[in-house]
Protein backbone atom coordinates (compact mmCIF):
# COMPACT_ATOMS: atom_id res chain seq x y z
CA UNK A 1 0.00 0.00 0.00
CA UNK A 2 1.47 3.43 -0.87
CA UNK A 3 0.55 6.44 1.36
CA UNK A 4 0.71 9.70 0.91
CA UNK A 5 3.28 11.65 2.11
CA UNK A 6 3.07 11.53 6.01
CA UNK A 7 4.55 14.85 5.94
CA UNK A 8 1.06 16.53 4.78
CA UNK A 9 -1.07 14.58 7.03
CA UNK A 10 -1.92 14.89 11.04
CA UNK A 11 -4.32 11.32 11.39
CA UNK A 12 -4.47 7.89 9.95
CA UNK A 13 -7.61 6.11 10.77
CA UNK A 14 -6.88 2.70 10.77
CA UNK A 15 -9.74 -0.07 10.04
CA UNK A 16 -7.33 -2.72 9.51
CA UNK A 17 -4.19 -4.63 10.98
CA UNK A 18 -2.53 -4.08 7.34
CA UNK A 19 -3.46 -0.41 7.57
CA UNK A 20 -1.52 -0.32 11.15
CA UNK A 21 1.87 -1.92 9.40
CA UNK A 22 1.49 0.25 6.59
CA UNK A 23 1.16 3.47 8.75
CA UNK A 24 3.99 2.54 10.77
CA UNK A 25 6.34 1.39 8.29
CA UNK A 26 5.25 4.82 6.16
CA UNK A 27 6.45 6.58 9.56
CA UNK A 28 9.97 5.07 10.17
CA UNK A 29 10.54 5.65 6.34
CA UNK A 30 9.67 8.97 6.23
CA UNK A 31 12.05 9.45 9.17
CA UNK A 32 14.94 7.64 7.62
CA UNK A 33 15.18 4.90 10.10
CA UNK A 34 16.29 1.27 9.64
CA UNK A 35 13.88 -1.08 11.28
CA UNK A 36 16.99 -2.18 13.34
CA UNK A 37 17.84 1.40 14.29
CA UNK A 38 13.64 1.53 15.44
CA UNK A 39 14.27 -1.48 17.39
CA UNK A 40 17.30 -0.40 19.57
CA UNK A 41 15.33 2.31 20.66
CA UNK A 42 13.01 -0.14 22.94
CA UNK A 43 14.70 -3.55 23.34
CA UNK A 44 12.88 -5.12 19.96
CA UNK A 45 15.09 -7.03 17.46
CA UNK A 46 15.00 -5.68 14.02
CA UNK A 47 12.97 -8.84 12.75
CA UNK A 48 10.44 -8.20 15.23
CA UNK A 49 9.86 -4.79 13.66
CA UNK A 50 9.42 -6.28 10.21
CA UNK A 51 6.71 -8.63 11.43
CA UNK A 52 4.84 -6.10 13.12
CA UNK A 53 4.95 -4.30 10.09
CA UNK A 54 4.04 -6.81 7.98
CA UNK A 55 1.94 -8.40 10.31
CA UNK A 56 0.65 -6.52 13.20
CA UNK A 57 -2.39 -8.58 13.39
CA UNK A 58 -0.34 -11.05 14.84
CA UNK A 59 1.58 -9.00 16.85
CA UNK A 60 0.95 -8.41 20.69
CA UNK A 61 -0.38 -5.47 21.69
CA UNK A 62 3.03 -4.59 23.81
CA UNK A 63 4.90 -5.25 21.17
CA UNK A 64 2.76 -2.33 18.91
CA UNK A 65 3.35 0.00 22.16
CA UNK A 66 7.08 -0.42 22.40
CA UNK A 67 7.29 0.60 18.19
CA UNK A 68 4.59 3.53 18.50
CA UNK A 69 6.78 4.54 21.14
CA UNK A 70 9.96 4.11 19.13
CA UNK A 71 8.56 6.08 16.56
CA UNK A 72 7.05 8.95 19.19
CA UNK A 73 3.66 7.95 18.20
CA UNK A 74 0.69 7.33 19.98
CA UNK A 75 -2.66 5.50 19.23
CA UNK A 76 -5.76 7.69 20.10
CA UNK A 77 -9.37 6.27 19.94
CA UNK A 78 -12.45 8.12 19.14
CA UNK A 79 -15.89 7.44 17.46
CA UNK A 80 -15.47 7.09 13.56
CA UNK A 81 -17.14 9.82 12.01
CA UNK A 82 -15.49 12.51 14.17
CA UNK A 83 -15.46 15.59 12.54
CA UNK A 84 -11.78 16.22 10.43
CA UNK A 85 -11.38 12.78 9.76
CA UNK A 86 -9.76 12.26 7.31
CA UNK A 87 -8.90 8.85 5.24
CA UNK A 88 -7.13 8.14 2.04
CA UNK A 89 -8.12 4.18 2.46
Amino acid sequence: MVLPSLADMNDYPIKTPQQLGSVLQGYRKERGLTQKAVGDKVGLAQKAVSKIELAPGRAGVSLIFKLLAALDLELVVRPRGTPDRRSDW
